[in-house]
């Protein structure tokens, strides 16, 4: 069938036979019969592919989707694309889909704004060999066909895959509104320090209040002066007063931006009603979606007929040149300007409003200079962290509070599939969230290593708090990037070694355990050497614990509880060779000979304290182990002292049950006797330990 045909059916009014010519289509995509380069010679295929969601039933929308983001990889079918309005199409589209779409939706708005350079080298070379055969050979059969060299590289998908949100629908302004903003963008590039400081407050108080969000994201020029005053926060003369200003705006904006994103996704907000200007511009919203008309003689106290651009109803003027109270101050022209505005926006003149100003602007071009909600969080991430540095405990506070909602962002905006994906798109961003991650460890490292004694104490308290926020921040940034099992794609030794003093901060540990918890997790992935370390070391410090707790509980008066107390000092003497707190030994080889003495003992206990005798008879440090045998010795010596002339033989024994033992005698004749590196003082140890216990025996 010809290729023409097929096309064509994919407009049929019937889902089946739309079906069957995609499948049709796609099927001899796959086995080479024909070529993308064959594809965009067809101009209605285009069409026919947007169309297809405008069907009152839609299969195969994933197949779709994903021919579409094949066929946009080559210059003239994205052209094509853009030039029929694929982007505001997909950009409606996308929030009438499932989630697994969205991100495929976002690939492809992505790849329409590529520029033809930025395309990569393998792509355009597969398109020009294949445009070159379909000038050489007619037909889609040609039996000279199997004879031409076939590409090793193949077409490769390459949509973004790390993205849960990417741009938000195109709005347009009107040149009132364009005039506002390029007034403020300028007023913030002034080398006056007042005008800016003013400039900053104005967009705080009035600007961000009256335009969407995402207008700053979709014209740029605002948002970067901003960033670009942060620098400021090292310079003297005040001026570091001017980027805590830029701070917070760029703070309030995020908070402005995640209200936006909660409205764009509620269901509601779709609608399949397009006018000539976006449903979401200042200038085209319409009464039919806000409730029943308003009288056509409103008072200037009434609510605004243009409805706050975040949903809710505020009673005061826009103050953008799109209300009442642009035109005149007098109450007569207010209310006939108001008349004349609900008249203009009436829901049956809403397809033919004139819009005369808007059309000056090259949408094209703007749309390609955009950012996205991803390039804004990291902007921000990359230019906000050196602040942190800055030894103002002011400038650290306000810093980490616009980075903790940016974070919130980031978390709406890019998803864990980041560290896996090849797009260009996330190759990218995966570059500049390695190199954030790089820049916070060598933060936390810089606050570390300036905890001193020989700072004054103000300083001292500086660098601690700054330390353990910007580690909260930092793991809170990383739980909701990068999961556990994926943190080995991240091998920073700037954060690597600042993951290393956090997890070895014995107070920071003590104050937030969960989140050290986290710290450990990570550290286990991404160094098991260091893991290693922290793990002997966390150990030791239990031991040691232990240890306390041991040497206070068998001090205590009245009943002893031994089951406790074995648990205590089998976990104690690991600290042992640390500290090596002779006492403890000399406590538990006691407590050993104790529990020997009734002849009701719990056999179990016995046991158990007969292992911690065993460990200190065998321990591999000389000083412990000659330790344990004089200990020993000095209750055999006990046993058989002259206060016990009196007592019988037997109960004299009790003593030294403990010793008697095959597994202790088997140690002590053994090892004891044996070992060539005793020193002469353990050999005479020993000797003597064996002819009392003779003795009693």
């Amino acid at each position: 069938m010809e290729l023409a045909a097929l096309v064509r059916k994919l407009g049929h009014e019937l889902a089946e036979i739309r079906e069957r010519a995609l499948r049709n289509i796609l099927l001899k995509l796959d086995h080479n019969l024909i070529s993308y380069a064959d594809l965009v010679q067809e101009k209605v295929l285009f069409l026919n592919l947007l169309e297809w969601f405008n069907f009152p039933v839609v299969p195969m929308k994933e197949e779709v989707l994903n021919f579409v983001s094949g066929l946009i990889k080559h210059p003239a079918a994205a052209q094509k694309m853009i030039g029929i309005g694929a982007v505001e199409f997909f950009s409606q589209l996308r929030a009438d889909v499932e989630p697994n779409l969205q991100a495929i939706i976002d690939g492809i708005v992505d790849g329409l704004f590529l520029l033809p350079a930025e395309i990569p080298s393998y792509l355009s070379r597969d398109y020009q060999a294949q445009s070159q055969s379909s000038e050489l050979f007619t037909g889609y059969f040609c039996q000279d066909r199997s004879t031409m060299p076939r590409l090793e590289i193949p077409l490769k998908r390459t949509h973004a895959k790390c993205l849960k949100f990417s741009t938000f629908p195109w709005l347009t302004l009107t040149s009132t509104d364009r005039h506002i903003l390029s007034s403020n963008e300028s007023s913030l590039r002034s080398s006056n320090q007042s005008l800016i400081w003013s400039t900053c407050e104005l967009l705080q108080d009035v600007i961000m209040q009256d335009f969407p969000a995402e207008i700053f994201l979709q014209r740029p020029k605002i948002v970067q002066s901003l960033l670009s005053l942060l620098n400021l926060a090292f310079g003297g003369d005040g001026r570091h007063r001017l980027a805590l200003q830029a701070v917070s705006c760029l703070q309030q904006l995020c908070i402005f931006l995640r209200s936006r994103l909660n409205f764009h996704r509620d269901p509601s907000f779709f609608s399949t009603e397009q006018g000539t200007a976006s449903q979401n511009s200042s200038i085209s919203y319409c009464q039919e979606a806000r409730g029943p008309p308003r009288s056509q003689n409103p008072s200037p106290g009434s609510s605004s007929p243009r409805p706050s651009v975040i949903g809710r109803t505020v009673q005061r003027p826009r103050g953008d040149g799109q209300d009442w109270d642009a035109a005149s101050s007098s109450g007569n022209s207010t209310q006939a300007n108001a008349n004349s505005r609900i008249s203009l926006h009436s829901p049956l003149d809403v397809r033919h409003i004139g819009l005369p100003d808007t059309e000056n602007e090259d949408t094209l071009e703007l749309q390609m200079k955009q950012l996205s909600l991803p390039q804004f969080c990291v902007s921000v991430l990359e230019n906000a962290i050196p602040l942190l540095r800055t030894g103002s405990r002011r400038v650290t506070m306000e810093v980490l509070e616009l980075l903790v909602e940016n974070m919130y962002l980031i978390g709406d905006a890019i998803s864990e599939n980041v560290w896996e994906d090849e797009s260009l798109f996330g190759l990218e961003l995966r570059d500049k969230l390695l190199l954030v991650l790089g820049l916070l460890g060598e933060t936390i490292l810089y606050h570390k290593t300036n905890i001193s004694a020989e700072q004054p104490e103000v300083m001292m308290v500086h660098h601690r708090m700054a330390f353990t926020s910007i580690s909260l921040f930092t793991i809170r940034l990383l739980q909701t990037l990068l999961p556990v099992e994926k943190a080995s794609k991240v091998s920073q030794k700037s954060l690597l070694n600042a993951l290393f003093l956090l997890s070895m901060d014995v107070p920071f540990s003590l104050e937030y355990p969960s989140i050290h918890e986290a710290v450990a997790a990570y550290l286990e992935q991404m160094s098991s050497e260091n893991y290693s370390i922290y793990k002997k070391a966390s150990e030791a410090v239990y031991s040691t614990e232990c240890t306390c707790s041991f040497m206070t509980e068998v001090h205590k008066k009245g009943e002893k509880n031994f089951p406790e107390l074995l648990e205590l000092a089998d976990q104690a003497l690991n600290s042992l060779p640390y500290h090596q707190h002779m006492p403890l030994l000399q406590e538990c080889i006691h407590m050993c000979s104790n529990l020997w003495k009734s002849g009701q003992a719990n056999p179990l206990l016995q046991t158990e304290g007969q292992n911690v005798l065993l460990h200190l008879l065998a321990h591999p440090l000389l000083n412990i182990k000659t330790e344990a045998y004089r200990c020993c010795l000095e209750v055999v010596k006990d046993c058989l002292g002259v206060h016990n002339i009196a007592k019988p033989v037997s109960s004299v024994c009790h003593g030294v049950h403990f010793l008697l033992h095959p597994k202790v005698l088997y140690e002590i004749t053994t090892f004891g006797l044996q070992e060539d590196k005793n020193e002469v003082l353990c050999l005479g140890t020993v000797y003597k330990l064996m002819c009392g216990v003779l003795r009693l025996t």
